[in-house]
C-alpha cells in the first residue's frame, strides 16, 4: 500500500506545455462585458468566468462574489489539475507539460483520465536525461492467440502510473499523452510527488463505483437516465508494521482534506489505484510486530 503525496502545482512548477491557454480572450479591466461573455484570467486563477449582467466593466472576476461572474473552469492547459477527472485537457496529436520543482524530490507520477496510444514521463537532471519510459494504453492482455487477436475487444486504459523515478531534486519531469495522428488526446488529471509507503495491500480488499446519475421512472414506469460522473471505491485491507501504527495515524491525519493518490498494487489492472480521499481508516493492532488495518477511499469524480 503505497501513497503519493501531491506538489501542488503552481506557476513556477509549471516550466511549460503544449497546450496553448487561449480558451477566450483574457479578461482586461477596462473591456466593457455583456450578459453570457466568457473571459479567462492567466496570470493567478487560470479559469474560465461568464458574465453575468450586461455592462460588465472594472469588476475582477477573481474577487467577485458571484455578483457580476460566474467561475465555469479551469482553463483547458489547468483542468490537468483542478482536481476533476471527468473534465479533462484535450489537445490534437498530444499533451505535454514540463514540471520542476526545486524544493522537492519527485519520485512518482501518476495519470487519471486518459484517452490517447501512449504516455511517458522523462526526468532530466540538468541536460542529462535519467529517465525516459513509454506506458502503452491498450490493454490487449487478452490476446493470447490468432483468434482473439481478430475478435477480442482490445481495452483503452485510462490510467498510468510511474512509481520508480530517480529522486533529483529539481529536476525536469516532462509528462507526454500522444493520440494517434490526427485525434485529439485526452487528460483527466496530473498528479506528481514523493512515493509513500504505508505497508502491504493484502487479499480482500474490494473495490467499486458510486454512481451519481439519476435513473427515476415516470408514471408509466418509463426508466428517464442522466448520466453523469461516477466516483471509484476502494476498501484496502493493510497489513503493516506495529511500531509503524502512530507515523501512519499521522501521516493519513495530514491528508485528511487534500486528495492524494492510493496505489493498493502497482498493477493498475487490478483497479486499485484511486485519486481522492479516504472516508476513514481503522489500524487495529494486533500483535508487537504485525497489525491489520483498512482504509475506506472515495475517489473524484
Amino acid at each position: 500500500m503505497q501513497i503519493i503525496k501531491p506538489v501542488t502545482v503552481t506557476n513556477s512548477i509549471l516550466t511549460s506545455s503544449n497546450v496553448t491557454e487561449d480558451d477566450y480572450a483574457e479578461w482586461a479591466s477596462g473591456t466593457t462585458y455583456n450578459d453570457g461573455d466568457n473571459v479567462i484570467v492567466i496570470g493567478t486563477t487560470h479559469k474560465v468566468y461568464e458574465s453575468l449582467v450586461g455592462g460588465n466593466v472594472g469588476n475582477d472576476p477573481t474577487t467577485d462574489d458571484g455578483t457580476n461572474w460566474l467561475e465555469i473552469s479551469a482553463t483547458n492547459r489547468w483542468k490537468a489539475f483542478d482536481q476533476k477527472i471527468s473534465e479533462p485537457v484535450t489537445n490534437l496529436n498530444s499533451i505535454q507539460y514540463v514540471l520542476s520543482d526545486p524544493s522537492s524530490n519527485i519520485t512518482s507520477v501518476a495519470l487519471f483520465g486518459l484517452k490517447g496510444v501512449t504516455a511517458n514521463v522523462t526526468v532530466a537532471d540538468g541536460a542529462t536525461e535519467v529517465y525516459n519510459q513509454d506506458i502503452s494504453l491498450t490493454d490487449n492482455r487478452n490476446i493470447v492467440d490468432w483468434f482473439t487477436y481478430f475478435f477480442e475487444e482490445q481495452v483503452q486504459k485510462d490510467e498510468a502510473q510511474w512509481l520508480d523515478l530517480p529522486p533529483y531534486l529539481g529536476s525536469n519531469v516532462t509528462v507526454t499523452v500522444t493520440a494517434a495522428s490526427g485525434e485529439t488526446a485526452e487528460l483527466g488529471q496530473l498528479v506528481l510527488g514523493f512515493l509513500s509507503d504505508l505497508g502491504a495491500t493484502t487479499y480482500g480488499t474490494s473495490i467499486s463505483i458510486e454512481d451519481f446519475s439519476r435513473k427515476e421512472t415516470d408514471d408509466f414506469g418509463n426508466f428517464v437516465v442522466v448520466e453523469r460522473a461516477f466516483a471509484q471505491l476502494a476498501d484496502f485491507d493493510v497489513q503493516f508494521e506495529t511500531q509503524n501504527a502512530r507515523k501512519i495515524q499521522r501521516t493519513l491525519a495530514g491528508f485528511r482534506a487534500t486528495p492524494i493518490v492510493y496505489i493498493g498494487s502497482e498493477d493498475t489492472s487490478f483497479g486499485t489505484t484511486i485519486y481522492g480521499f479516504y472516508r476513514r481508516f481503522d489500524l487495529t493492532l494486533e500483535g508487537p510486530s504485525l497489525s491489520f488495518g483498512a482504509i475506506e477511499v472515495e475517489g473524484l469524480t
